[in-house]
């Protein structure tokens, strides 16, 4: 035998040479493959992606929620009266959110859970669900640390 068939045996974990990874090569070209998209970051996404609207004559970009709410208001103000119930019933979370925001004064966060869950309330009782499934089925599910959602 000569030294080169010493040098290496083949054997468990010691693959034959010719069938190695040669230098630099991958052994997972394409990677990791992404995870799954929950509803909460689908939403996000959809929601806060940005579209071109104009007002007054102006192109501005605003976010899908934003538009949304305006289309809401617009049919608001036509006179459709499923339009006007609905902002109607935002009308509060909008009064609580601002009374928040004056009471906290300039450098106020506005990420208040108390006007989050109003929302929620209000969003729920228009699509005709309990708030608690609501938000559990934007989050993915029922979480056991935290018994109240």
């Amino acid at each position: 035998m000569s030294d080169d068939t010493k040098e290496f045996e083949v054997g468990y974990g010691k693959p034959p040479k010719a069938t190695r990874f040669k230098k630099g090569q991958s052994g997972n070209p394409k990677g990791r493959p992404k995870a799954s998209k929950n509803v909460g970051s689908m939403l996000e996404e959809v929601f806060f992606r940005k579209i071109p609207i104009t007002e007054n004559g102006s192109r501005r970009e605003v976010t899908m929620l934003e538009a949304i709410l305006r289309q809401l208001v617009n049919g608001a103000v036509k006179g459709e009266m499923r339009s006007i119930d609905r902002v109607l019933k935002l009308l509060p979370a909008v009064q609580e959110a601002r009374a928040a925001e004056l009471a906290g004064g300039e450098g106020a966060s506005a990420a208040d859970p108390g006007s989050d869950l109003a929302a929620l309330e209000v969003l729920a009782d228009m699509f005709g669900s309990d708030p608690d499934q609501l938000f559990a089925s934007i989050q993915g599910g029922i979480d056991d640390e935290c018994p109240e959602f």
